[in-house]
């Protein structure tokens, strides 16, 4: 049996098969303030952190804890503004811009396919001609070009 200290208490505990560096009591009341700030949080979903630490008296830091582990989310708020692409709502937030959430995951997706595609082609590894690429394999006649 592995013993170690909490992270946050400093308690000695015995160390489970899962990691966690803190101990059962520290764990537990973790889980009830996050409890609290859930449930405050669905209330109030446009509540700052500050706001939720006041209320309810859990420490700031824990909260941030919290959305690192990414147990808690930024709220999305309309921001009024409408996506260029398909006319739909943005959403504040990090990534707010010119596009909607779809439209942006949908131009990450085609951005990757794209970026596959030329990792394969660019790489002169496979044969244009089975690709379906053409290649010019002889230079054009001198009958069809036009003279100037």
């Amino acid at each position: 049996m592995n013993l170690g200290n909490c992270s946050r208490c400093g308690r000695i505990f015995a160390i489970a098969l899962s990691g966690t560096e803190v101990c059962p009591a520290c764990l537990k009341e973790s889980e009830e303030n996050y409890r609290k700030i859930f449930d405050y949080f669905a209330a109030r979903p446009t509540a700052t952190a500050q706001e939720i630490c006041d209320s309810t008296g859990i420490d700031i830091k824990e909260i941030y804890r919290f959305v690192r582990e990414n147990r808690l989310r930024l709220v999305k708020v309309d921001t009024g503004l409408k996506c260029e692409k398909c006319g739909g709502p943005i959403f504040g937030g990090k990534f707010s811009g010119k596009l909607c959430d779809n439209c942006r995951s949908q131009l990450a997706t085609d951005l990757r396919k794209d970026m596959q595609k030329h990792r394969i082609f660019g790489s002169g590894s496979q044969n244009p001609s089975k690709t379906g690429l053409s290649a010019f394999k002889h230079k054009p006649d001198s009958k069809n070009l036009k003279k100037h």
